[in-house]
């Protein structure tokens, strides 16, 4: 009886043992995915992205005073430069941050990927299905972003235009989409130039350009709207455009409202309504600048965007986020990249005019964030500006500058870090000392002198077979002029060459036991390349997918990413699968800087108001020092460290 009783004391201590184990363990958990933030040192976590603002640029204006207030923020903390991506493309960078990843995980490679089963350049920034009810988006990003760990974790979760961040998905908060969001046709750029003079058919231009007539001071035209399927054709739907017009101004009539415009200024937001279907319709803004009404008649209008109060597709989260926004600060750009660079690069815009549409921009965007400042009192806020990056593709300097130490900044450039340094200290003076700060860029920038053809190279050594040669104004884009059955190697985006394998390739030639022996003589000829004007070296580094990259994500990069030298970049041509006369020629478009170059040449920067533990930093280690702030496990799968 005794040895039963004893049997039974020792079972009950077994259980309230095993009962007390549970219970430390869980709490342990519990601690460390939930509730642990409310014990750290930060209550509040708050992340400001600036797209491409460079740490050669962010020196120099320091050290001349001219920013005080990120200065404040290196004394406070920590100011050290950031290694960007392999290419060190946005939606590359800005995943690999978001993720703590490299692209062998989370999937993004090119701004431009290859789509193999059609063997055709596609975006990698969403993936686009048709089907019953319309077109629809997917992402391509793998790795899971920080902001699905924290608000996994219940942590109040805020995230405004973080690129690649379309499709919205679910936060414990608010997400609204940034770079990656397209019009209401499903583009990332399309602006339309009206006007009543003379243009060149033939100009990269023509397809953008409207003829209009001028009937004493009145146009009657339309503005073209969504593409809808009418039997086998695609069509796109109009709706009706009257301007009247005089000397100095103009007053523009859409859908019975009316919008009045000065000639040399901006519109206000006009609203569009266009029947798409028996019971569809898509709504869009756009606004339009008058350019001149005399001697001709010019008007620019910009792309044709989801309008954020009736959205053709969810941009946020939740999908009435866009709106409620709205609601508050007034109607916004909702367009991925709304700074119309090509407007500039065509001629349609000045400078000014374009500065002008950055400067609306962010001031959309400071609205944004100081409305969810206001409310944010713990937890994850995030938000990026990318203007930044705009204004210094159209506005940067020659290479030989910053070659001789004497580094000579465009005055746009200045005056945007300038306002950025401003709104830090607006920032600086409403934070907490409970609140972590991190400021950072994705990447830097150096200029984009000339254009490099790759497939141009690949045709003259061998490894392309043309049916044709390339002409001026004919570049055979999309492959049209490739033959597929002789060529063994082919390059699309910006840093990227494909082996045109068998079984792989839609129209594969090359056996994949041949693969690596093509890559291997492809990277030892192409290694010596050089600029035929000045001898200068144009590739820095090549690498081999295997050897840049881990992951389960690796079979789906190029073969060989291009790393260029300074002031050569991918051509215009190359990217989208043309091919041009020469391999190497001068860049002629106002789009002179730029940062698809080798990734050691172009590092972003890293700001923090708190000491860092790393003189060499990775963008892979924001992800992980943000959830370590957070007081949440890092999931074994990210590869960068805490900065902590």
């Amino acid at each position: 009886m005794r040895r039963l009783k004893k049997i039974r004391l020792t079972k009950v201590i077994a259980v309230l043992l095993l009962i007390s184990l549970t219970f430390l363990l869980l709490k342990d958990s519990f601690l460390n995915n939930n509730d642990k933030i409310e014990d750290m040192k930060y209550s509040k976590i708050l992340l400001i992205g600036i797209d491409g603002m460079d740490p050669k640029i962010v020196d120099k204006l320091i050290s001349e005073g001219k920013l005080q207030n990120f200065k404040k923020l290196k004394e406070q903390g920590s100011y050290t430069t950031l290694g960007t991506s392999l290419p060190p493309h946005s939606p590359v960078a800005w995943t690999s941050i978001a993720t703590g990843t490299n692209p062998g995980k989370h999937n993004i490679f090119d701004f431009i990927r290859s789509n193999r089963e059609r063997q055709l350049p596609e975006l990698s920034l969403a993936k686009s299905k048709t089907g019953i009810s319309g077109t629809d988006y997917e992402s391509y990003v793998k790795a899971e972003p920080f902001w699905r760990i924290t608000s996994q974790a219940g942590i109040p979760t805020t995230v405004i235009r973080w690129p690649m961040s379309f499709p919205p998905e679910e936060v414990e908060g608010n997400l609204l989409s940034g770079l990656g969001v397209p019009d209401i046709k499903g583009l990332l750029s399309g602006y339309t130039f009206y006007t009543t003079s003379d243009f060149d058919p033939d100009a990269e231009s023509s397809k953008k350009t409207v003829a209009v007539e001028n009937l004493g001071g009145v146009i009657k035209t339309s503005i073209s709207g969504p593409n809808i399927r009418k039997g086998n054709d695609i069509t796109s739907v109009n709706v009706p455009l009257k301007i009247d017009f005089d000397k100095a101004s103009a007053t523009i009539t859409v859908q019975d409202s009316e919008y009045p415009i000065s000639v040399g200024g901006w519109s206000g937001w006009i609203r569009l309504k266009f029947k798409a279907g028996l019971f569809k319709n898509v709504y869009g803004i756009c606004k339009a600048y008058i350019v001149s009404t005399e001697p001709e008649f010019n008007m620019y209008v910009t792309d044709i965007q989801i309008d954020p109060e009736n959205p053709l597709l969810s941009i946020s989260y939740p999908e009435t986020y866009s709106k409620e926004l709205a609601q508050k600060i007034g109607l916004y750009n909702t367009l991925g990249i709304p700074e119309d660079t090509n407007a500039l690069i065509d001629g349609k815009i000045t400078d000014e005019t374009f500065l002008e549409q950055c400067d609306q921009i962010e001031e959309e965007r400071d609205k944004m964030f100081w409305e969810e400042f206001e409310k944010f009192d713990k937890g994850v806020f995030a938000f990026v500006y990318d203007t930044s990056d705009r204004v210094q593709h159209t506005h940067w300097d020659d290479k030989a500058l910053e070659e001789h130490d004497k580094l000579v900044v465009n005055q746009a450039i200045i005056d945007y870090y300038v306002k950025k340094d401003e709104f830090l200290g607006k920032v600086l003076n409403k934070i907490d000392d409970k609140t972590a700060l991190i400021v950072l860029s994705d990447h830097g920038f150096t200029s984009f002198e000339k254009n490099v053809d790759i497939n141009s190279w690949l045709s003259k050594n061998g490894f392309m077979t043309l049916t044709q040669q390339p002409a001026e104004n004919q570049y055979g884009e999309l492959f049209e002029f490739v033959d597929w059955e002789k060529t063994k190697a082919y390059s699309l985006g910006f840093n990227s060459i494909y082996i045109n394998v068998k079984g792989r390739e839609a129209k594969g030639s090359v056996e994949e036991s041949e693969r690596e022996k093509v890559v291997e003589e492809l990277m030892q000829k192409l290694g010596k390349l050089t600029d035929p004007e000045t001898k200068e070296k144009i590739i820095a580094n090549l690498y081999k997918r295997e050897d840049a990259y881990q992951g389960d994500y690796v079979q789906e990069a190029p073969d060989i990413m291009i790393g260029f030298e300074p002031g050569y970049r991918m051509s215009w041509q190359t990217a989208v699968g043309g091919a041009t006369p020469k391999v190497v020629f001068d860049n002629k478009k106002v789009w002179n800087g730029d940062h698809l170059v080798d990734p050691e040449f172009v590092p972003g920067v890293l700001f923090t108001n708190f000491k860092i533990n790393n003189r060499n930093p990775n963008q892979k280690d924001i992800a992980p020092t943000i959830l370590n702030l957070a007081g949440l496990k890092i999931p074994e799968g990210i590869d960068g460290k805490s900065l902590l």
